[in-house]
């Protein structure tokens, strides 16, 4: 709205323009810290090689540790604190919460056994619970129902960011400091983080309206979240995508190590510049080509969805059987490309059939879901199919292993399908709560 037209309407345009930029301030800022969320627990992949070595651990006891704790730790936290989130100030939880897991990724980088890896990606876990609920409800609370797919995909951005920025240095101090050093690195940059968004953001209002109750107890809550038909699918369909990526991101870097034979810091750079760029296109692409589609009709929040699901496994299986350079390398960006354009669409699918007060819950259950299957069944599939499969295939056993653990985007894709038939309707009766 111009100037004049404001004025004729009696709206505020410069407050208007300043809440806007405000707006846009506080998701650049959770965008930055969900980068760091990324980065902290990911980069186990890119240090693997070099950790399981020194450590003297076996393919499937790295697969267990690599997500079961996360996802067990997060499984126990992720609901109270969203609770917490949907109750009281977000921006002390989030800020406080991504100094606690930062501190936790420093002192990875001091672990000497399997026990001391686990129990650090048990406090990880711990913090990281806090990060996707509170962050989702912020930026439902920061945007309207038609803006909420910009934003999302924004964040979603954020995740291709982490890794290309990060991996490449990660690679780079892995190769020339080792992999204890880039954990100590990394983690004393989140805590700086961590202070940055203390300062710098305040506490939005929560658009819930006045005759609803400001609090909600958790079993009323969730009973409300499950018999909402849609949410169940769209949540289970996260979890089966989830394993899919848990197996590329967790066992990629190995699969590069140990199939095309490069160094850390080659591995830094495909992981985290090729995925990376190829991610970021994906959650731009998601925000501009679904952004535009959702404010002509917001069926297209999960049509679009349902378009792209399986194309994921599909460009895993290139990256994983391509013969050549040029193909595999094809493979891994469209992987990224089309994992984030998912990833993207799928954030508002579950926060727009929750209730105002009750979006921090239903993104933590989204999470918990996708932690336990996708942290804990990604890794632990190929861990334990390498190792079953290694006596005849050698290490070109994590390709069927990786292959097998990435056609579950199958089931996610049928799983929104059946989420189409009531999303629409569970979206409006969320949005008129």
């Amino acid at each position: 709205m111009s100037v004049a037209g404001a004025a004729a309407t009696g709206a505020p345009a410069v407050p208007a323009q300043r809440s806007m930029g405000k707006a846009v301030f506080l998701l650049a800022l959770l965008c930055l810290v969900n980068a760091f969320s990324y980065v902290d627990r990911s980069m186990l992949a890119l240090v693997m090689p070099q950790l399981t070595k020194e450590l003297h651990l076996s393919d499937t006891i790295t697969g267990l540790i690599a997500g079961l704790p996360f996802a067990l730790c997060y499984a126990i936290c992720a609901i109270p604190i969203a609770w917490v989130a949907d109750n009281y100030n977000r921006r002390n939880l989030l800020a406080g919460a991504l100094a606690f897991w930062s501190a936790v990724t420093a002192l990875t980088g001091s672990v000497h056994s399997g026990w001391q890896l686990a129990a650090a990606r048990f406090g990880l876990g711990a913090g990281e619970a806090a990060g996707h609920p509170t962050t989702a409800s912020l930026i439902a609370d920061t945007f309207d129902l038609k803006s909420r797919t910009i934003a999302f995909a924004a964040l979603s951005a954020s995740v291709s960011l982490g890794p290309l920025i990060g991996f490449p240095l990660v690679g780079w101090i892995l190769e020339h400091h080792g992999w204890r050093t880039a954990y100590h690195v990394v983690g004393l940059a989140g805590v700086v983080v961590a202070v940055i968004f203390f300062l710098a953001v305040r506490e939005p209002q929560r658009k819930v309206r006045a005759s609803a109750a400001p609090k909600v107890g958790f079993i009323e809550g969730a009973a409300k979240l499950i018999k909402t038909p849609s949410y169940l699918l769209v949540v289970f369909a996260g979890g089966f995508n989830a394993i899919n990526q848990g197996a590329v991101l967790t066992w990629g870097p190995t699969f590069l190590d140990r199939v095309h034979h490069l160094g850390p810091q080659e591995v830094g750079v495909y992981f985290g510049t090729l995925r990376g760029i190829a991610g970021l296109i994906g959650a731009l692409s998601a925000a501009a080509i679904v952004g535009m589609l959702v404010r002509r009709d917001i069926r297209w929040q999960i049509r679009a969805a349902i378009a792209v699901a399986v194309l994921p496994f599909l460009s895993d299986l290139t990256f994983l059987f391509g013969g050549t350079p040029a193909l595999w390398q094809t493979g891994l960006a469209l992987s990224a490309l089309f994992t984030q354009f998912v990833v993207a669409v799928s954030y508002p699918l579950y926060v727009n059939v929750a209730p105002g007060n009750l979006r921090a819950t239903a993104s933590a259950f989204y999470f918990l879901v996708a932690s336990l299957m996708g942290f804990i069944l990604g890794p632990f599939i190929v861990g334990a199919l390498n190792d079953a499969l290694a006596p005849q295939m050698g290490e070109r056993a994590i390709v069927v292993s990786m292959a097998v653990a990435s056609s579950t985007a199958l089931v996610s894709a049928l799983l929104l399908v059946l989420a189409n038939r009531t999303w629409v309707r569970d979206a409006e009766r969320a949005e008129a709560a």
